[in-house]
């Protein structure tokens, strides 16, 4: 590539972050830079756990076509995570099987996290959602939240058909942030251990599979290190910045050169995936660790669909989720998924299903 046309690619990459005067009006009451503090992992934790908990009230009854239940999912060390589940009311369940993980930076996060996708998924396609725990740094760091989502893959998996009475018609793999990153490494895992039934599709949003470490950037192919700038150029932003970041690294503490951590460090990675839909932020630190995981997804042949929302920090739906945008962003994770499973979805009951309540 030219530097010409590497100049203007990363041009491209760098407006991803500009925000407009309705942005920044709506993000302002956001106040702070930095709205998750890890210094006290414990105090963050119990903080996040009661936003979920608010975001799960401010959801209301759940809808009378559905139901929700939790279970205990066995370890490999003879631990059990919780899970939680949502289903169609009806016994005979004949659609979909989708596994959702939730983010909280490997920290924090509980199976509350992904109710309301979970909800809108489950109402919209008869899918049947399992949203799996895992355990969470720094009192279990890397490998164990990982291994923790790989058991729990493999388990939801072998029950398959008891999860959905038949085979299901479909197979998602999906997760958010720090979730995201399970779902990369466990797709190429998958793939290595040929998973039965296997994966028809993945949900990735807002993945990270780089850090400013010196053996973590090594793993950016070279093609594409010149894209790789959000985590300098986003110095300033709501929801997570650059030293919250490293503190939540401190905590999980990867290897860095593991295929457990990246995607990047796997035997012959990105080929013979399933269909991939990518969401990311524009002025988000880990924006370009999405930008760049779907382009090796597309140059290895993966059909990709990729949504980006210029401007807007991480996970901004959850905090600004009276923002037209972020209705949007609900409205769009239908639609990814009536991708991912060869489905039309009608974008009012798409708006019905899918939203982000604001907690009250």
């Amino acid at each position: 590539m030219s530097h010409d046309k590497a100049d203007e690619e990363r041009a491209q990459v760098a407006r991803l972050a500009e925000t407009t005067p309705e942005i920044d009006e709506v993000i302002k009451p956001l106040g702070r830079n930095d709205l998750c503090d890890a210094t006290d992992h414990l105090k963050a934790r119990q903080d996040g756990e009661e936003a979920e908990l608010a975001v799960l009230k401010a959801l209301g009854p759940l809808d009378p076509s559905l139901h929700e239940s939790e279970l205990s999912i066995p370890m490999r060390d003879g631990y059990h995570n919780k899970a939680r589940v949502t289903r169609p009311s009806s016994s005979e369940v004949e659609g979909p099987l989708v596994i959702c993980f939730h983010g909280g930076g490997f920290m924090s996060g509980t199976i509350y996290n992904v109710a309301p996708y979970a909800r809108g998924i489950a109402k919209l396609f008869n899918a049947v959602v399992v949203a799996p725990t895992y355990r969470l740094a720094p009192e279990h760091p890397f490998p164990q939240g990982i291994n923790d989502a790989w058991d729990a893959v493999q388990w939801v998996a072998a029950n398959a058909s008891r999860l959905c009475n038949d085979l299901p018609r479909g197979f998602i793999l999906s997760g958010g942030s720090a979730g995201a990153n399970f779902v990369c490494v466990l797709a190429e895992m998958a793939k290595t251990e040929k998973l039965e039934p296997a994966f028809t599709g993945i949900w990735n949003c807002m993945p990270v599979v780089f850090t400013e470490d010196k053996e973590s950037r090594s793993t950016i192919p070279q093609k594409y290190k010149h894209l790789w700038f959000s985590h300098e150029q986003v110095v300033s932003t709501p929801i997570i910045n650059n030293d919250t970041a490293k503190k939540l690294f401190q905590y999980y503490d990867p290897d860095f050169k593991s295929p457990l951590w990246s995607p990047f460090n796997a035997n012959s990675p990105f080929q013979g995936l399933p269909p991939t839909f990518v969401q990311v932020c524009g002025k988000d630190i880990i924006r370009d660790d999405g930008l760049i995981y779907e382009k090796m997804l597309s140059d290895n042949g993966v059909k990709t669909r990729l949504n980006v929302y210029p401007g807007l920090p991480h996970c901004f739906w959850a905090f600004i989720p009276q923002y037209k945008g972020s209705k949007e962003f609900m409205i769009d994770v239908a639609f990814g998924f009536a991708w991912l499973l060869g489905k039309q979805v009608d974008p009012a009951e798409a708006a019905k299903a899918m939203v982000f309540p604001v907690p009250t």
